[in-house]
């Protein structure tokens, strides 16, 4: 039995055994980067006027432990390890939401060039683009104010094999085949003996992937709407919200071993990790079709886990102040135990939501110290 429901601008079904999960609530909140440019130009003011459409989609099969790692390629081995342990799992993630590898195509009659790795991040989280230069010690930055963001440039042979050193065998998204299009030109091209790593198969909740990833991909939001009794506005309703959106398939060809095209399995991954439903949705603009995943932390046992994971591995970019914020408000609704929120709580959350995502003036960067 299909159970459907009008939000706002779209339609949500009920496919799976998780529940119904939200009701008339989902928005875009600033850019969802891991959509690439198309997304950019969807998250924008004129969202409402395209259509959409949600359905649920059944998780997917069990997990496997993630294979040992073969370091190599590393003039100093005690550094490169020391890196692997402290910050491989959030890395791999932050790439794999906002990095891209860029590898001369061996079939191209254009000049050859050096694999690099460019990692974007948005002007407001510059101070942490300096922290993970400083600590690994590699490329360059370079300021897009134009653009709104700052870009992390490595190119040097040994930079980027360092890089990849790093990373190899902690990604877990169809990614992972422009890392081993790296290490080929690396091991055809410079005679390298890097062994291409799978993919992650651990539990989200093992290491700090999600948190990398989150970094570059997730959102943090908070809605206050009013409720009503015979037309008159009585009290406010408070609803938060943990969300991460994908498209649905990496535009290049992987192969089995890699995961395959599509991002459904790690999209799953995180959603039964949250004990939520996996949403597929369109979007429609101008003669193009959009298709994304989905993944929302709504109700009161998702904000758990989503509070213990992040209590765990810790955000490091300016989400970490949303996320603070965010865990605020939820544990604010924990202590009403299902009551109407008081005066009080209204104010303190509204005065949370003036400085909120892209409405925050002030950045205190000091949970970076934990950083290593």
């Amino acid at each position: 039995r299909v159970n459907s429901l009008l939000i706002r601008w779209g339609t949500v079904r009920k496919i799976n055994s998780f529940g119904w999960a939200v009701c008339g609530v989902i928005r875009t909140y600033g850019s969802l980067r891991g959509y690439h440019r198309e997304v950019c130009s969807i998250s924008s003011g004129k969202i409402n006027k395209q259509r959409q459409n949600y359905t649920t989609i059944e998780s997917g099969a069990g997990l496997v432990p993630r294979p040992a790692c073969d370091l190599v390629e590393s003039k100093n081995n005690n550094e490169l390890e020391s890196l692997r342990s402290k910050l491989a799992p959030y890395l791999a993630g932050l790439i794999e939401a906002d990095g891209s590898f860029a590898v001369h195509d061996k079939d191209s009659k254009a000049k050859r060039y050096l694999p690099k790795i460019l990692i974007v991040f948005s002007l407001d989280d510059t101070p942490l683009a300096n922290k993970l230069l400083s600590i690994i010690k590699v490329g360059k930055l370079y300021i897009r104010k134009n653009q709104g963001c700052v870009i992390w440039h490595i190119q040097n042979i040994e930079d980027v094999v360092k890089i990849i050193n790093i990373i190899n065998g902690f990604m877990r998204t169809p990614k992972i085949e422009a890392l081993h299009r790296a290490i080929e030109w690396y091991n055809n091209y410079k005679a390298t003996k890097i062994k291409p790593l799978g993919l992650d198969l651990s539990p989200i909740d093992s290491n700090a992937w999600l948190a990398g990833f989150t970094d570059g991909d997730g959102n943090f939001s908070i809605n206050l709407t009013d409720r009503k009794k015979k037309g008159a506005v009585t009290s406010k309703r408070v609803q938060v919200f943990f969300r991460i959106e994908l498209r649905q398939n990496y535009p290049r060809e992987a192969s089995t071993e890699q995961g395959g095209t599509s991002y459904f399995k790690i999209l799953s991954d995180i959603s039964r990790y949250l004990g939520v439903n996996l949403y597929s949705r369109s979007r429609e603009q101008k003669d193009k079709i959009f298709y994304s995943y989905m993944v929302m932390s709504h109700n009161m046992q998702s904000h758990v886990k989503t509070i213990e994971y992040f209590d765990r591995y810790p955000l490091y970019s300016s989400k970490y102040l949303a996320y603070k914020d965010w865990k605020h408000v939820v544990e604010q609704i924990q202590k009403r135990a299902g009551k109407p929120l008081t005066s009080e709580n209204i104010l303190e959350i509204q005065r949370i939501k003036a400085q909120f995502n892209q409405k925050r003036t002030t950045f205190n960067f000091s949970h970076l110290d934990s950083i290593v």
